[in-house]
């Protein structure tokens, strides 16, 4: 018998076998918890490429879900279904290259696009945005989220609202502030003490289990120049139904004095509804949001409670539309205290609300939030669900 013949079939086998090895393996348990369109990132200290497209698969029975490499080296693995039995051991193995990603970039001249299937989710703006018509140049933004869409294409945010120009959708802006024990406003910028604006780049980029959006900016002092410099990661990830996103912040104090953040009754990383919501527009106007909190509070009497998550929906174009956000548990004071204003549809996490804080020399101040934007009326067992699996996450851990 040919030896070649033989040994051909064993060289291939072995060749099939050693570019499959599993790179590490991980034992993943849902705890008891049903997990959809869970998002959940793995500390790893082994060294993976970025530009790779990775997954994790259940040898024993097919499961796998795709992975990627995040900017930190951390791994970013979407989950789109895990039963809540799910106790299992996966092994981390390359993934077919050809897989067409769910959620994209664009960038254009103003800023940072995510899509999914090609339908916009949002826009992180990177160029300034200046105020309309004949207002003041002191309005003008960069750094923010706008417009943030609904899967039907509905615009949720307004930047530049009438009444209240200085409000720019989702941004994070600290108001009552005392720095070298004169007082900064970094929010309302026609107070002309202080200002937020978009400084750099980092990353924008797309994989097969999100989007990622990293970016710098700073919260300036009028007077003084740079206080805090910020940190925002956007991950967006690859749903199906509605869409789902975190915004990351990590705010460092960069000056050599201490920045005290004052007990005030609003301030943080703020959301500003549709113009169709604001009863100061008489152009957009045509009804009011409605409010809910995880603690079961409305319009009426949510204003300064605490809440993991707050739903802001109403009518846009004619179709329910909102977003429902929540706030990570490792947040400061979580559940932290919002402000619901009583008649513009603006809302905020807003800690400073329990008392005076303050960011000291070389300190971080890092905060989370998770957004559930559906497609038309929100689903309240998403929202529980989602709630739960923050409080509750999925237990990793990497086997030897």
């Amino acid at each position: 018998m040919n030896l070649r013949l033989i040994l051909l079939p064993l060289i291939i086998l072995c060749i099939v076998s050693c570019t499959s090895s599993p790179l590490f393996k991980i034992e993943l348990d849902a705890d008891g918890i049903l997990r959809e369109n869970h998002p959940l990132i793995i500390q790893i200290d082994v060294p993976l490429t970025k530009e790779e497209k990775y997954q994790l698969l259940n040898e024993k029975n097919g499961t796998s879900y795709p992975a990627q490499v995040l900017p930190s080296g951390d791994l970013l693995v979407f989950i789109d279904h895990m039963t809540a039995e799910t106790k299992a051991e996966f092994s981390l193995m390359k993934a077919n290259d050809t897989d067409k990603q769910k959620v994209t970039i664009s960038q254009t001249e103003e800023g940072v696009e995510v899509l999914s299937e090609s339908i916009p989710v949002l826009k992180y703006q990177t160029e300034v945005a200046n105020p309309p018509g004949d207002l003041p140049d002191y309005y003008k933004r960069s750094g923010m989220i706008h417009p943030l869409y609904s899967p039907g294409g509905q615009i949720i945010t307004d930047a530049f609202p009438a009444g209240h120009t200085h409000h720019h959708a989702i941004f994070n802006a600290w108001v009552n502030t005392k720095f070298k024990g004169e007082k900064v406003d970094f929010w309302n910028q026609h107070s002309e003490t202080g200002t937020v604006e978009h400084v750099s780049l980092n990353q924008a980029e797309a994989g097969n289990s999100g989007a990622i959006i990293e970016s710098n900016l700073r919260h300036i002092s009028l007077k003084d120049g740079e206080v805090l410099g910020e940190k925002w990661t956007i991950m967006v990830y690859p749903t199906e139904d509605y869409f789902l996103f975190d915004l990351i912040s990590e705010q460092t104090n960069t000056s050599n004095d201490t920045l005290f953040i004052l007990e005030y009754h609003y301030g943080g990383m703020g959301f500003r509804g549709s113009k169709e919501w604001n009863k100061v527009d008489s152009t957009h106007f045509t009804n009011t949001w409605e409010i809910l909190t995880s603690e079961g509070f409305t319009n009426e009497n949510a204003n300064h409670t605490k809440a993991s998550w707050v739903t802001a929906s109403g009518k846009i174009a004619g179709k329910t539309s909102g977003v429902t956000i929540f706030g990570f548990p490792e947040n400061f004071r979580y559940p932290q205290s919002i402000r619901v204003h009583p008649t513009m549809p603006y809302w905020v996490y807003a800690p400073m609300v329990e008392g005076e804080f303050y960011i000291a020399p070389g300190a971080s101040y890092k905060s989370k939030f998770r957004y559930y934007v559906p497609n038309g009326e929100s689903d309240i067992e998403v929202i529980r669900n989602i709630d739960k699996s923050l409080k509750f996450p999925i237990k990793a851990k990497l086997l030897d």
